[in-house]
């Protein structure tokens, strides 16, 4: 069996197309984004990915390899050899999912090497790279379940690879990952049966009988041909239960570790954020830094800022997101957090619109407040709808010498507490 191995390996398409798998890998791993460099949540969704991408190809190779066998003109060395037909098929496959799992394993490490340094305690959730090893598992015993039964040296690996493909991404269930904030995690419930579903199809591809009988096949042993069925079954149940089994990826409780807290000097709140998240506490206490120096009494600050998940309640989350890197969504739920502390709960009626026009304004000025940087260079590369005259108004106030642009706010607060059945106090727990 070791010898058949070896042989399988050197013979494999693979071997040759192996820097390019490399190649690819690397290409997916750094093209798509970068920002999970140093999350390592982000970084195992990252590695996983990949396996959408590294699927088709080794279902495409998985189905030419399978169908060597049956192809007129070949020679075929383990034909003559004294194992049941299981056992060939089986080291085919093993075959085609080393070398795919070695590539696999060098983006993995790849993201470990590239994450290190900024990503402190922790490594790769288990989990992601379970759900890609599930990945790929199915594409190759798919297609070398095709292989075997359609030995075309051209038509059944381009179909098999392109149909896997399609496949995976029209599926109303996933089975992949393309996000992995802290705030959520994989349920071993989903994963675990998604890998039995691989497993099960891996098992059917190397025990199914050939579609028709040739002399050089001999007859499937009564166990196996019993295994075959079972795998059937077990494929099926396992599809069947997919859904059944729920949501994939759920809310990680923030018991589940404890929150990474900050500041940048002693009068400023604290930042709280989930421990894989730690790149970015510098730059979110120094924002919390800007809105607690603000010249205005009446603008208060929280005492302490919250990362989404960390203070789930009934009513909702009030903490701050950051949305693939970006922390301006931090800073826009930090103002808007800063708002409701400062002027209570709004709601002008429907037809005041200038107090909506004045509450639009005020908060955007304070994101700008947070971030500390020109309104040009804080835009820069966003899509804001629907704010264009809060973005102008705010952009020219920021710019104002602090004597106006105190005046400035001042008035834009009378708009709003005009009335004083307008605002009410934050009722949030």
């Amino acid at each position: 069996m070791l010898n058949a191995y070896r042989i399988e390996l050197r013979r494999s398409p693979l071997r040759t197309a192996f820097p390019v798998l490399i190649a690819v890998d690397l290409l997916v791993l750094f093209g798509r984004s970068r920002y999970w460099i140093g999350v390592w949540p982000e970084a195992s969704v990252a590695a996983q990915v990949v396996t959408l991408f590294l699927g088709p190809v080794l279902a495409g190779v998985s189905a030419w390899q399978a169908g060597r066998a049956s192809r007129a003109g070949m020679p075929e060395f383990l034909l003559s050899a004294a194992r049941p037909g299981w056992q060939i098929e089986t080291v085919r496959l093993s075959a085609t999912l080393t070398l795919g799992f070695l590539a696999y394993g060098v983006g993995c490490l790849t993201a470990v090497a590239v994450s290190f340094g900024d990503a402190g305690p922790g490594f790769l959730w288990p989990s992601y790279l379970l759900l890609g090893a599930s990945t790929l598992i199915i594409f190759a015993s798919v297609g070398h379940l095709a292989g075997r039964w359609w030995p075309s040296a051209a038509f059944t690996p381009i179909v098999c690879a392109l149909g896997c493909f399609i496949s995976m991404l029209s599926l109303p269930f996933e089975f992949n990952v393309l996000a992995g904030p802290p705030d959520t995690h994989l349920r071993p419930l989903p994963v675990a049966i998604r890998l039995l579903l691989a497993l099960a199809l891996a098992v059917l591809a190397v025990t199914a009988p050939p579609m028709r009988r040739r002399a050089e096949f001999r007859k499937p042993s009564r166990p196996v041909r019993a295994i075959a069925v079972v795998s059937v079954a077990c494929s099926l149940t396992a599809l069947a239960s997919v859904p059944a089994a729920g949501e994939l990826r759920v809310d990680r409780p923030a018991s589940a570790t404890e929150p990474l807290c900050d500041r940048a000097d002693k009068s400023a709140p604290r930042v709280c954020v989930w421990p894989e998240h730690r790149k970015y506490l510098p730059e979110l206490t120094r924002m919390a830094q800007r809105l607690g120096r603000t010249d205005h009494s009446w603008i208060k600050t929280p005492a302490v800022f919250y990362e989404f998940g960390l203070r789930r309640t009934d009513l909702g989350d009030r903490g701050f997101d950051i949305a693939e890197g970006h922390v301006r969504t931090a800073a826009i739920a930090m103002s808007d957090h800063v708002f409701t502390e400062s002027l209570g709960d709004c709601s002008p009626p429907p037809d005041e619109r200038r107090a909506w026009q004045a509450m639009d304004n005020i908060a955007l000025w304070l994101e700008y407040e947070a971030v500390g940087q020109d309104p040009a260079v804080a835009d820069a590369g966003l899509h804001m709808e629907g704010v264009d005259t809060a973005q102008r108004e705010a952009t020219k106030a920021s710019r104002m010498p602090s004597t106006q642009q105190q005046k400035w706010v001042e008035q834009e607060r009378g708009h709003v507490i005009r009335e004083s059945s307008w605002c009410k106090p934050d009722d949030w727990r």
